[in-house]
């Protein structure tokens, strides 16, 4: 099964730069995956850090955008543009191992009704972050704001299913055949949860979801929108979050 890895970036120059690092041993060994990094309009540089990197180039095409487009209609035109059989989302602020791509890639081989595939997401000291997840409803919302850092029973055992009702975006491996039967992200969707949308029309359309901790990457994870509630990234996420209730006519 040939591979297609797409990437997303906006700003994060550094973050992206060590992700690329750890991918060269992978792009080397298998040299039919294609990589394809997606820049949401940067201004740090990240695209001429990038293009100096001692990367096998004839694997990887850059794109970048003229605008911010938001998260799920940026990783569409990746989407869009892949060849592969598979195709791997990642989060620019991740850390990845031949093993853990590999282990994927074989996952999905040997399980062909699984329609994505993610991995356990860890901090660089092993913390293990809650990554497989229930439906994000208003009271999950809600509860996040009120007390930072409690997690729910409904999370806890969502970690504990091989098949949640979704697995964030920061790192997802999806089959071809999964985005031709149920489409591509939703771009009405700016920030979250597109991830929660996808992988909701993924599983109504008889394939599953799998979560597999049995592998793992590192996932530098940040709360983008926590940094204010008034940030015009946290309003266009609340706006999405009523979207995506209306459009699921659900809310808990």
């Amino acid at each position: 099964m040939e591979l297609s890895i797409i990437v997303l970036t906006c700003n994060q120059r550094a973050y992206t730069v060590r992700l690329l690092e750890t991918m060269i041993p992978y792009l080397s060994r298998y040299s039919s995956t294609e990589l394809i990094l997606i820049d949401n309009a940067s201004t740090d540089g990240t695209l001429d850090a990038v293009r100096t990197m001692d990367l096998p180039h004839n694997q990887i095409t850059l794109l970048s955008n003229e605008r911010n487009l938001g998260v799920a209609a940026a990783r569409n035109i990746g989407l869009k543009r892949a060849k592969g059989d598979l195709l791997l989302i990642l989060d620019n602020d991740t850390e990845v191992t031949v093993e853990a791509i590999r282990g994927l890639v074989e996952y999905m081989a040997d399980n062909p009704n699984c329609g994505l595939s993610a991995p356990a997401l860890r901090s660089l000291s092993g913390e293990i972050q809650l990554s497989a997840k229930p439906f994000p409803g208003l009271g999950i919302k809600i509860n996040h704001v009120l007390r930072r850092g409690s997690v729910s029973v409904a999370e806890r055992d969502a970690m504990s299913s091989r098949h949640p009702l979704y697995v964030i975006g920061a790192c997802q491996m999806i089959r071809r055949k999964t985005i031709e039967t149920v489409g591509l992200l939703d771009d009405r969707i700016f920030y979250g949860p597109e991830d929660a949308d996808f992988c909701m029309r993924v599983a109504a359309s008889g394939f599953t979801v799998d979560y597999v901790p049995s592998l793992s990457i590192v996932h530098h994870w940040q709360r983008a929108t926590s940094r204010s509630p008034f940030s015009r990234l946290s309003l266009l996420h609340i706006r999405a979050l009523i979207y995506f209730y209306i459009k699921h006519r659900r809310l808990i």
